[in-house]
């Protein structure tokens, strides 16, 4: 992480945005990549648009999914904030969320409808990358429909409170005029948070060891991994003869209905 804060030009100032540049040189292939106006070059092949904290997703892999970077400023593995945006396992292009630039950015090659959610969540001591996890949403997040009803309901019981006046928002509601003289007005905003896959699925990663140097935990449905090309399993397969990798099939909750379980594939590396 220290290399992208001292060689960025200042670009990279947090955690999270060093964070966010590594992220991208994993997606990308842009690893032995140094100069950064050169990175910048390489993600336009690969990435069809670039977001932040306020214009989610932080990027989108051209044809293929959406990307968020959670970082976390050390090896706790408390509730991870997503703000005002609720967790997804897909992203919709009519969504609200999401700004024009991001439902446009592939017109040039048919556009989009919806993508698949990938979340990066990265833990740093000093300066360094000590756990990584690579999240495919839908192991992680239920669908849409479940979020929304519980923000529709809080919004549907806001406008009902009799007596004060409600204003359309993009957020959960804004009430005007609540006091005598009407000057003061309140802002109802959801703050989404959730649990650290540490601790969503302890149950596959009993063997941890916080003294881990550094270790990477990839996790996503079994159907996903079958169809990657077979170049990237015989990739993946090189590391396993290296002794650095292990994967495993497994099973995870269903995060619409944890009576249920998913089949699902666990990569785990540890340097």
């Amino acid at each position: 992480m220290d290399f992208y804060r001292t060689n960025t030009n200042n670009r990279a100032n947090n955690m999270g945005d060093a964070l966010e540049f590594y992220i991208k040189d994993l997606f990308c292939s842009t690893m032995e990549v140094k100069d950064f106006n050169m990175k910048d070059r390489e993600y336009s092949k690969y990435l069809s648009y670039l977001g932040n904290s306020n214009n989610p997703p932080d990027f989108i892999i051209r044809k293929a999914e959406a990307v968020e970077v959670k970082k976390i400023q050390n090896l706790s593995f408390g509730d991870i904030a997503l703000n005002s945006s609720y967790p997804k396992d897909i992203i919709y292009n009519e969504s609200t969320l999401i700004n024009r630039g991001c439902r446009t950015c592939e017109d040039d090659i048919g556009g989009w409808t919806k993508k698949d959610m990938i979340y990066t969540i990265g833990n740093i001591i000093d300066d360094k990358l000590r756990l990584l996890w690579i999240l495919d949403g839908s192991c992680y997040c239920a669908d849409k429909e479940v979020y929304e009803r519980l923000k529709n309901t809080i919004r549907d019981g806001v406008e009902n409170i009799n007596g004060v006046e409600f204003t359309e928002t993009k957020e959960l509601g804004k009430v005007k005029k609540v006091d005598p003289l009407g000057i003061t007005d309140l802002r109802i905003r959801g703050m989404w948070s959730i649990k650290h896959p540490n601790k969503v699925f302890d149950y596959l990663i009993e063997d941890y060891d916080t003294s881990t140097e550094f270790q990477v935990y990839t996790l996503l449905l079994k159907e996903k991994y079958d169809i990657l090309p077979q170049e990237n399993k015989d990739e993946l397969n090189d590391f396993i003869n290296m002794g650095v990798l292990k994967i495993k099939e497994v099973e995870v909750k269903n995060p619409n209905n944890p009576a249920q379980f998913l089949e699902a594939i666990l990569l785990d590396a540890s340097l």
